[in-house]
């Protein structure tokens, strides 16, 4: 399996472009930069999943969940399923390399020509819809590859019921184009691709290679222009130092937080955020606090873009709606793509009554809770839409075979999940409370479109002979509370800062009022859009950040190579990912620039003149057999130094190296940790520390404080041919030692036996060596 991601300890002090984000807007910025000849490095929140490796049962989908609830977040921070919970609307967005792109349904389609003649968006981009961003969405297009259902493909139940239902409507029905790929072979970006199996899990993450995400074409044509990508960093802020940016972040993963260790940072000459409308306003809102000269319409023009989610439950008809999970596809009745059909209800006489009806499927992974939860649901907030006593019995019996039998049985097989996006008012907000992002909307499903949406569905569900049960939460007892999956604005695009928070092209205001802005400071996502779309919003935000990017390349002076197909620059071997180890330590002491010949004077000095050093590091092994089995037993270092001598802030450490138990130049009973740390300053200045810990058994129980003693000499440059600055010793004090022990973690294991397995191996050379050597 071929990775996109680099190992975090290849990470460059310095970049021209850093990307955040790696969705739509991100995956665009970081292929087309890099198109453009430019090095480009970007950064994601969430882990690399390729196909194979998404959640297909209900324990692993479990495992994905993460949930930003008011007081507290419950799950990992990497989790796939990323829940937002609020008080007036809830969110769900993806967390991954390749960003919701992973777990949306697919659909791409324009916005009505009339959505773009809003006098809320910036006068330039209304001027360009003809020209720039119709090119924008062609070249979306034309990487995406959205394709409609093919007609001589297996038919499927729920589109016909909901084609069914759009004649009863009278309403405009078809088959929309969606990134899903039909036919085997290798993609226009050199990716190999299987076509659709119809499994129906589309959202909880594609398994076949059929779905095409951005982790299926702009993300690897990136990798194949030279950008780096890496993973399970979280961006916190970013800062203006000079004429460079800083992005500073926190490693994910790597147990740093249980030390609270200060952020790393990267410097770029250009920054795009692309966090998505949550994570781009979260950074920008947390920059702002930091001092950073922003709009005072950062976090206003929150929408949900419409969204409703219900279903029309215990239908008179197969829908077949709830995908393969775990179980295999032959001899299975098709689910199909997530979505497949659309009932287009837009072009009303009234923009903003306009609304699209598609069918949904839902992830196998949640079959296993559907018979229950559906039968609650309908029980409490159903309105059935056909009456009889012969048929409320016949509506009986299904439930009875779903709750006996399962979700692929009697009524939840005839279960239609309706997907809607229509307009609300775009008046949300969001806000940091106790440095957590929330959003606040008063009474938002009150908003009578979302009366006329329900309305609408159970007019739908009527001709199928089912119960229309409306969103769960959007009821009387939850305050009509929404949920969306298409979350828009925050950062919003406007004419000044008066209005908004970048302008046409997504530079950002540098201040509350005027068009000043940030040069080289870019937001290129969903949080740039100024109102409600009315329909699946992936396909604009690409044309948008198409666009974005063109106008970066014109101001720039670069060129854009857009010709396909691209392809690797090196043939992609799938070899198993090999077994590594990490863990983080901390290390306390003092330093001194006065001594510089004796370790345990300029201890002593450097306490004196309350002159501290302390530092947090991950040691990073990604092959463990090269690590046990070399007489080098190499590692990789990341991390950050706190030394006031050096700079006020604390300093970045990247390509770091790092050496366990090399014997000692004829010294055979002595063994060597060895540390060599490059070291970045925020102003751009580099030191070089070297750290030795001595293993030699001396009288007396000295084993404790050799493995955890560490003399240091740091050199005014970046590498140890520079001057000497200074020495030092530093210290792991017990309680950090304690932290340092929770933090092993072996990387690339397949099964909790592996890892095991892998943990033990290392102890056993470990404890091994220091048996050797001691006893």
């Amino acid at each position: 399996m071929t990775r996109l991601s680099s190992p975090i300890e290849n990470l460059k002090n310095h970049y021209k472009v850093v990307i955040i984000g790696s969705g739509y807007g991100g995956g665009i910025a970081a292929s087309r930069l890099a198109r453009a000849g430019q090095q480009v490095c970007l950064l994601e929140r969430g882990k690399e999943f390729q196909p194979g490796e998404y959640p297909n049962n209900e324990v692993k989908a479990l495992s994905e969940i993460q949930v930003d609830l008011p007081a507290k977040r419950v799950g990992a921070c990497t989790g796939l399923y990323d829940f937002h919970v609020n008080k007036d609307i809830n969110v769900f967005v993806g967390c991954g390399l390749g960003g919701t792109s992973l777990v949306n349904a697919n659909v791409s389609l324009q916005a009505e020509p009339r959505v773009f003649a809003d006098q809320r968006w910036p006068k330039e981009l209304r001027d360009d819809v003809n020209t720039l961003l119709a090119e924008g969405y062609r070249r979306a297009e034309e990487m995406l590859k959205p394709t409609a259902y093919p007609q001589d493909f297996p038919p499927l139940p729920k589109l016909e019921a909901l084609e069914k239902s759009s004649k009863y409507l009278n309403e405009n029905f078809y088959r929309p184009p969606i990134n899903v790929t039909f036919e085997d072979g290798v993609n226009h970006v050199g990716v190999e691709q299987n076509k659709c199996n119809l499994c129906g899990d589309c959202v909880s993450g594609c398994n076949n290679k059929a779905k095409n995400t951005v982790l299926m074409n702009y993300l690897p044509d990136a990798k194949n222009h030279g950008a780096e990508i890496y993973t399970q960093v979280t961006v916190r802020q970013v800062e203006r130092q000079n004429n460079r940016w800083l992005v500073h972040f926190q490693l994910l993963n790597a147990g740093q937080e249980k030390f609270d260790a200060p952020t790393m940072f990267v410097s770029a000459d250009i920054v795009i955020l692309a966090a998505g409308t949550l994570g781009s306003t979260e950074i920008l809102l947390r920059s702002q606090q930091a001092g950073l000269a922003l709009s005072d319409r950062l976090g206003h023009n929150f929408t949900g873009n419409g969204d409703v989610l219900a279903f029309g439950y215990n239908t008179e008809q197969n829908i077949n709606g709830v995908g393969f999970g775990n179980r295999p596809p032959s001899g299975r009745e098709p689910v199909g793509p997530c979505i497949s059909g659309i009932i287009d209800l837009r072009e009303q006489p009234r923009l903003d009554n306009g609304m699209v009806i598609e069918e949904g499927s839902i992830p196998g992974a949640l079959a296993p809770i559907l018979p229950k939860s559906l039968a609650a649901a309908s029980t409490i907030l159903g309105k059935d839409t056909d009456e009889g006593l012969g048929d409320r019995l016949q509506e009986k019996l299904r439930e009875a075979q779903s709750l006996t039998h399962g979700a692929y049985t009697g009524a939840v097989r005839n279960t239609q999940t309706y997907l809607v996006m229509t307009h609300d008012d775009a008046a949300g907000e969001m806000y940091l409370e106790n440095d957590r992002l929330r959003i606040r909307w008063e009474n938002v499903g009150k908003q009578s479109i979302f009366q006329r949406v329900n309305d609408r569905l159970a007019e739908a569900t009527r001709p199928l002979g089912g119960t229309q049960i409306p969103n769960p939460i959007w009821t009387n007892f939850f305050g009509h509370d929404l949920i969306t999956v298409h979350p828009l604005g925050g950062c919003i695009l406007a004419e000044d800062a008066e209005h908004g928070v970048v302008n046409h092209k997504g530079q950002v205001f540098s201040s509350n009022k005027g068009t000043a802005v940030y040069e080289n400071l870019y937001i290129s996502d969903g949080s740039v859009i100024p109102r409600t779309l009315g329909v699946n919003p992936l396909l604009t935000i690409s044309a948008i950040a198409e666009r974005c990017c063109a106008l970066i390349a014109k101001d720039q002076g670069w060129t854009i190579n857009y010709n396909l197909p691209s392809a690797p620059t090196s043939p992609s071997v799938n070899k198993p990912a090999k077994l590594g180890i990490q863990f983080t330590e901390t290390m306390r002491g003092y330093f001194s620039t006065e001594v510089k010949d004796d370790y345990q004077r300029a201890a002593q000095q450097g306490q004196k003149d309350s002159s501290p050093l302390q530092f947090t590091l991950t040691v990073i092994a990604d092959d463990l057999e090269y690590l046990l089995n070399d007489p080098k037993h190499p590692a990789k270092i990341v991390g950050t130094v706190t030394a006031p001598a050096l700079a006020t802030e604390p300093l970045t450490v990247t390509n770091g190296e790092f050496n366990l138990f090399v014997v000692a130049q004829d010294q055979h009973e002595t063994r060597q940790m060895l540390y060599r740390l490059p070291m970045t300053t925020e102003s751009g200045q580099t030191y070089y520390l070297e750290g030795c810990k001595q293993l030699h058994d001396d009288p007396g129980f000295d084993l404790w404080s050799d493995t955890t003693t560490l003399y240091i000499t740091v050199y005014a440059g970046d590498s140890n041919s520079n001057p000497v600055l200074g020495k030092g010793i530093l210290k792991i004090q017990p309680v950090d030692f304690v932290k340092q022990m929770t933090t092993l973690k072996v990387t690339n294991a397949a099964s909790p036996t592996e890892r095991l397995q892998a943990i033990d191996r290392f102890s056993r050379f470990f404890a091994g060596t220091l048996s050797e050597l001691y006893l």
